[in-house]
């Protein structure tokens, strides 16, 4: 009698932990979440795997709708890159206005400061208050370097409703262990007739240089936070490619920058008459000179996002976020269902660009009058403790 082919839970069984623990790190997040589910060994060397999955993974687009009628209409989304979906996420916190780094933020008034971990689960118990701001604000530029240390940018400080023309501009940094934050030499001065909320500045973070870059959407301003001697590094410069009418500063792959934003049809080498184009450039950090064209956004696929109307206002709502080599670009109107596209930057030189359109949000999309948006890696714990996708 021939012996049997050996079962494959047998086969499972002869496998060694960091060999099952690198298998589990390829699936998608969702395969990740039902295979934990198995077993206990299983569940063991999907959370083990944890550091390998966050290498290998690109970082999510997540998009938050909130109603100021009805909170019930909130809504979250999540788009995960590796199988072009969409999930449906638990409604963000009424008080949300940012994200990064794996953890999404919220602000009850200007001077509570509040985080969860990304898809942890969504309620309140997930959320952990710190003490007051020493500055309050509303709506800073909030970034996460050493893991979980938070740094807060600007923002802007209203006295009896009305915004503070003498706001320091203040910088905080947030240290969850001894649960203090930390006051540091304020935003330059030169980034107050900008504007300092989050709606005109953008921000991008080097984590291997330790180096946080904050950038004014049209005054174009740029400067260097250094977040080891906690000093502003070189001045204030300027980085605006010629017919740059906005853009953001992205943190891109290996430690390098991107800019990415609209330009008006008279670029250099090209047609005075021509469209509006979205383009991305390579900036080099230590030198920080001319900015090098790597992508431009299809016609057609600007054209899908924002119409072909001459309305000069029809870019108003376009908002780019982005990180580790992926570039969102998406139109918040809420007339045209919140359409996005992306483009994903790789090679040494960043010379090799696609662009791909996202598919449209699931399930049934409810009328927001605010919509919070931004790229961030998953981490992968907490996902693995609640496993609600």
């Amino acid at each position: 009698m021939e012996p049997s082919s050996p079962s494959i839970a047998s086969v499972w069984d002869r496998l060694s932990c960091d060999l099952t623990e690198l298998i589990l790190s390829y699936l998608p997040l969702r395969s990740l979440i039902c295979s934990s589910a198995v077993c206990r060994q299983w569940h063991h060397a999907a959370a083990s795997s944890a550091s390998l999955y966050h290498h290998r993974r690109r970082p999510w687009f997540f998009l938050f709708g909130l109603n100021n009628v009805v909170s019930r209409l909130d809504q979250s989304f999540g788009f995960d890159p590796e199988t072009s979906s969409w999930y449906l996420l638990p409604p963000p916190h009424p008080d949300c206005f940012s994200g990064a780094g794996g953890f999404s933020f919220a602000a009850s008034s200007c001077s509570r400061f509040a985080y969860s971990p990304l898809l942890s689960g969504g309620t309140y118990p997930n959320w952990r208050l710190t003490k007051p701001l020493t500055f309050p604000r509303c709506n800073p530029i909030v970034e996460v370097f050493d893991e979980n240390r938070f740094v807060v940018v600007g923002g802007v400080r209203y006295i009896g409703g009305l915004v503070d023309l003498e706001d320091r501009l203040a910088v905080e940094i947030y240290d969850p262990v001894a649960e203090a934050w930390e006051v540091a030499p304020p935003l330059p001065v030169d980034f107050r007739s900008g504007g300092t909320s989050s709606q005109w500045l953008s921000a991008a973070l080097l984590p291997k240089r330790k180096i946080l870059y904050v950038f004014g959407t049209y005054s174009c301003h740029v400067a260097a936070f250094d977040l080891l001697r906690r000093v502003w590094t070189g001045g204030v410069g300027t980085l605006r490619p010629h017919g740059t009418l906005f853009a953001s500063l992205l943190a891109g792959p290996e430690d390098s920058l991107l800019l990415a934003g609209l330009c008006s049809g008279e670029q250099e080498g090209g047609n005075g008459g021509a469209q509006p184009c979205f383009v991305i450039w390579a900036v080099d950090p230590l030198m920080m000179g001319q900015p090098r064209r790597i992508a431009v956004m299809p016609q057609d696929l600007l054209t899908g996002l924002f119409g072909t109307d001459d309305d000069d206002n029809r870019f108003a709502s376009l908002r780019c976020v982005g990180t580790d080599g992926l570039v969102y670009v998406f139109n918040e109107n809420p007339h045209k269902g919140y359409p996005a596209c992306v483009c994903q930057i790789e090679g040494k030189e960043m010379d090799l660009c696609s662009w791909r359109l996202i598919p449209p949000l699931a399930g049934s999309v409810n009328r927001f009058h605010k919509t919070i948006a931004f790229c961030s890696p998953v981490p992968l714990g907490p996902v693995l403790r609640t496993a609600h996708l």
